[in-house]
């Protein structure tokens, strides 16, 4: 489902569009990385993907960085508070990836 560009004013619409891309994305996406990690054979099979989830989270990060960095500069205060606690989570997220990545050598 393709994210539109247009902004809801209203909580309610916000939280109906991300249940419709959870139902209607979840599935097939679901689906499709199953399928996907049922041609996993080895350990060195799991870290080429494992290294796209890290750099998919770490575009993840920069985009909320600058995302918090406008919030700001508009004065959301609270909203740039909130993304940085975001971005510390992708931050974890990258660091327990990258551990996993790693595990995957065979010598790590």
């Amino acid at each position: 489902m393709r994210t539109p560009n247009i902004a809801h004013t209203l909580a309610e619409e916000v939280q109906f569009l991300l249940d419709g891309y959870t139902a209607t994305d979840g599935p097939k996406l679901s689906r499709k990385h199953t399928r996907d990690a049922q041609r996993i054979t080895s350990p060195q099979d799991l870290q080429p993907r494992l290294v796209h989830i890290h750099r998919q989270a770490h575009s993840m990060q920069l985009h909320l960085t600058a995302l918090k960095d406008q919030a700001a500069a508009l004065g959301l205060t609270s909203l740039a508070e909130q993304l940085e606690t975001t971005n510390a989570t992708m931050r974890g997220l990258m660091g327990d990836v990258a551990e996993a990545a790693v595990t995957t050598t065979s010598k790590p």
